[in-house]
């Protein structure tokens, strides 16, 4: 008798024990969720992102990235929104076929890691780089940082000496 008075006394607190670690879990459980569905909306928005930015789309592109969106290139000084849009327009006109195949993309939280191959033929004249006519490729990457459902902030990278050897530009030594 004095066993069942025990356990009947444990069991309101067994019970309470029990109910918040439910509510622990289901809030983990609601949070992980959460996340998810906040990766995956930024996933969405960076595969828009270079849609638009290999058309190029530049309405799209100004619904996509923020007014006060920042692009830190691999060489040069950080570029904003207006001058970003310029440098698209200048990369349009010397590769009008351009294309980026999207080979790994991560998302953690805001930021996305994109890994690509950019290929394109050499049609322009810019830079005071005659134009070729060739076709060429060249392994890139951006990081992409994202808030309240807009790109704020850009790092790119590109294998520029694989670009300019493909253009028939030789790496030689100072003389």
């Amino acid at each position: 008798m004095k066993n069942v008075l025990m356990i009947l006394s444990l069991a309101p607190i067994l019970c309470f024990m029990i109910a918040c670690q439910n509510k622990a879990v289901m809030a983990d459980l609601e949070a992980f969720r959460a996340q998810a569905s906040l990766e995956e909306a930024n996933k969405v928005l960076a595969e828009r992102y270079f849609d638009a930015a290999f058309k190029p789309d530049l309405d799209a592109l100004k619904e996509i990235l923020s007014t006060d969106y920042v692009h830190h290139p691999q060489l040069g000084t950080d570029e904003s929104l207006d001058d970003a849009l310029r440098g698209l327009a200048e990369r349009t006109t010397m590769f009008p076929d351009q294309a980026i195949t999207v080979e790994d993309m991560f998302v953690k939280g805001n930021k996305i890691a994109v890994r690509g191959i950019f290929s394109g033929t050499y049609t322009g004249d810019i830079e005071g780089i005659p134009a070729t006519g060739k076709k060429v490729e060249m392994r890139a990457f951006s990081i992409l940082r994202v808030e309240n459902g807009k790109i704020v902030e850009a790092w790119g990278g590109r294998d520029l000496l694989s670009l300019y050897q493909q253009l028939g530009f030789e790496l030689k030594p100072k003389e």
